[in-house]
């Protein structure tokens, strides 16, 4: 009973490891090329038919033909026209292949070979940048010429810029040369190698000897002094303690410099006191920048500029039509016809009498040429009354320009007297401008008939 036991399962075993051996996934164990064929030995025998239609072969990137002969677990390909010199052979057996158990390649096989003559090997013939070169440029393309067209693919993997550098790699002269070209400047006064790795190929499989390499060093960062500054209008500023004036609130600088200067200076090329916002515009060398401050320069301030290494400049912002509208006096007329008027005070006392033609008339200081045009005004002045049964009806609004630097805006209207002494408030708005954009610093109220 124990030997039949035995017998069984040693038979079992057998049948197991049979057909797990069937099993097993075929690989290519080798492929050469020969006097005129090309040689493929599989792990386990193939499916002949299958086998075939799964192979394919170029070269110089073109299909071939030829004629099949196997020999046990060896494929043997006989192209048509024989094996070619100065060629390049791609051979590839894709996943249909299958075993005679029925079992696929994993994955697909390929080989690549070229027939070029041994003096004609693939080699680097010429760099733009020698070893010891000491290159000025910071963004200089990389020029590399080899002796046949290049692998674009094997490139990649076996090109190399030490310290690091982002940069776009193009094709030239169909392949012979290969231009990397950096995205951003490399570092003043360092020292950078260029390694091309053995592993590069050319498009026939041909590999470099070996490791090639060329190191480099960049200048020295120059010099790059702030040579002026001034105001966009032409007028240069003088460096120093002399105060530079006549500048407007909306004065934009340009700061002239020798070259291209650093980082720093790029992102805040001045500092000024009493500190203001600006946004900078450089020219595309870098050698010359705007400054725009965000908001108007406060008028009769002065202020500190810094710029360049400890340049220091003092501006003083009273520039003529920079000048803020200010309110000088306000005039009540019951009768502007009269001329005869009275000067409004804070808690001025005004019997406001019934009549068709009173005027409020109000005063501005301004730029010597500035003007109000009447469609800023309206709006921007008011007469009300607070309480009582007093009327005021504005009828009507004239600006005008007394003399330099005088403005004037007249609002004639209607009064209906009423019982008791009543408050009014007469205002104007700070938004108010002139023909220059200027404004009142700040709302103007002034209240009579109270106290």
């Amino acid at each position: 009973m124990k030997r039949l036991f035995l017998f069984v399962l040693i038979f079992s075993s057998c049948t197991l490891a049979e057909e797990y051996s069937h099993m097993k996934t075929p690989k290519v164990s080798d492929c050469s090329y020969g006097e005129g064929c090309i040689e493929i030995t599989f792990s386990s025998e193939m499916e002949k038919g299958i086998t075939e239609q799964a192979f394919s072969c170029l070269c110089n990137n073109e299909a071939i033909s030829g004629t099949f002969v196997w020999i046990e677990r060896t494929l043997y390909f006989y192209p048509d026209s024989g094996i070619k010199g100065k060629s390049r052979y791609e051979v590839e057996v894709g996943t249909r292949a299958e075993d005679k158990y029925g079992n696929s390649l994993k994955e697909v096989f390929s080989y690549t070979f070229s027939t070029f003559e041994k003096e004609n090997r693939f080699s680097v013939q010429k760099m733009n940048i020698s070893d010891g070169d000491t290159v000025a440029d910071l963004l200089q393309p990389i020029e590399i010429r080899f002796s046949s067209p290049v692998d674009q693919a094997a490139f990649y993997q076996g090109f190399g810029v030490s310290p690091g550098v982002r940069g776009a790699i193009s094709l030239a002269d169909n392949g012979h040369v290969v231009v990397f070209s950096p995205l951003e400047k490399l570092d003043w006064n360092s020292v950078y190698t260029v390694t091309l790795k053995k592993s590069i190929s050319d498009q026939y499989g041909n590999t470099l000897p070996s490791d090639y390499s060329v190191t480099f060093t960049t200048v020295s960062e120059p010099e790059n002094e702030l040579e002026k500054v001034g105001i966009k209008n032409g007028v240069e500023l003088v460096l120093g303690n002399i105060v530079n004036r006549g500048i407007p609130k909306d004065a934009e600088l340009v700061l002239t410099y020798s070259g291209t200067p650093d980082s720093k200076t790029l992102r805040s090329p001045i500092s000024i006191s009493p500190a203001q916002d600006y946004t900078t515009v450089w020219n595309s060398s870098h050698t010359q920048c705007t400054v725009t401050f965000k908001k108007r320069l406060p008028y009769k301030t002065l202020m500190e500029l810094v710029a360049g290494k400890d340049r220091r400049y003092l501006l003083y912002v009273d520039e003529e039509s920079s000048k803020p509208l200010e309110v000088q006096e306000i005039k009540f007329y019951q009768d502007y016809t009269t001329g005869v008027g009275e000067t409004l005070q804070y808690g001025s006392g005004i019997l406001f009498e019934t009549g068709s033609q009173a005027c409020f008339e109000f005063v501005f200081s301004s730029g010597i040429d500035a003007e109000i045009l009447s469609a800023d005004a309206y709006g921007a002045v008011d007469i009300a009354v607070s309480r009582g049964n007093l009327t005021i009806d504005l009828e009507r609004l004239e600006t005008e320009r007394k003399g330099p630097g005088v403005l004037c805006v007249r609002v004639f209207c209607s009064i209906t007297a009423g019982t008791i002494q009543t408050p009014v408030v007469i205002s104007v708005n700070g938004t108010l401008k002139d023909s220059y954009g200027n404004t009142l610093e700040n709302d103007y109220v002034l209240r009579v008939n109270s106290l």
